[in-house]
């Protein structure tokens, strides 16, 4: 059990000896091929025989390989652990093979991207037919629970009974929501909780928003009538 990148993986670990159980959504980034921008390649084949420096072999060797042919030869890939940007301007490659995320490193050594090769982000692993379920099922949930918590707020927030369905359809939760007493149609479990006030023609709703979201939907709560409109923050959760 650990976490790695998907990039790691598909260069180092055979498929059948590692299973990904669930994508942790940060160190985002792309594998791309990368050539100077003063050389103006456009199309990837033109590199297959030359020579390309990475720190991924295996993808790299791979990948060019389709493109390969009796009049290109085959494509030099040498091995370099770092400073993998530097080797088109040192002489030394003619591409190069490298991670990209924002793309300043990329540019301030003067290269583009000429193709994407895959799109990699942090993962938890396992071994395939794992002896240990339980506890990794318990160290998902945690994970699970933190992510939720720092992608999500609560709101909530009081309504006239007769515009229920219009602040449902606002915020419907973090999964499609139900209101207790309804038919649910088959959809998830509920995530639109639905409370009643003492005044019966109100009630009270509690749903899950995403953060970037959340001034919007307090906009639009308030335009159709919602009021007493509170977000919370989230430290941790069990969905």
């Amino acid at each position: 059990m650990g976490i790695t990148g998907l990039d790691v993986i598909a260069e180092s670990v055979p498929e059948e000896e590692v299973e990904v159980v669930m994508k942790l959504g940060y160190g985002k980034c792309k594998l791309a091929v990368q050539a100077p921008v003063a050389d103006g390649i456009r199309d990837v084949s033109y590199l297959a025989g030359k020579r390309i420096v990475t720190s991924f072999p295996t993808l790299a060797k791979r990948f060019f390989q389709k493109y390969e042919s009796a009049a290109t030869g085959e494509t030099k890939i040498k091995f370099v652990s770092g400073s993998v940007e530097a080797a088109c301007g040192l002489g030394l490659a003619d591409a190069v093979v490298d991670l990209v995320e924002t793309g300043t490193t990329m540019r301030a050594a003067g290269l583009e991207i000429v193709q994407n090769i895959m799109e990699t982000e942090a993962v938890l692993i396992c071994r395939p037919k794992s002896t240990h379920g339980e506890i990794l099922d318990t160290i998902k949930q945690r994970i699970q629970g933190f992510i939720t918590a720092t992608k999500y707020q609560m709101i909530q927030y009081n309504i006239a009974k007769k515009d229920l369905e219009k602040g449902v359809k606002i915020t419907p939760g973090k999964r499609s929501a139900t209101v207790p007493g309804r038919e649910e149609d088959g959809r998830e479990r509920i995530t639109a909780q639905v409370s009643s006030l003492e005044d019966s023609q109100f009630c009270s709703v509690s749903a899950l928003v995403l953060k970037d979201e959340a001034a919007r939907i307090m906009d639009e709560l308030h335009k159709i009538g919602a009021d007493s409109i509170l977000i919370f923050s989230l430290s941790n959760t069990r969905m």
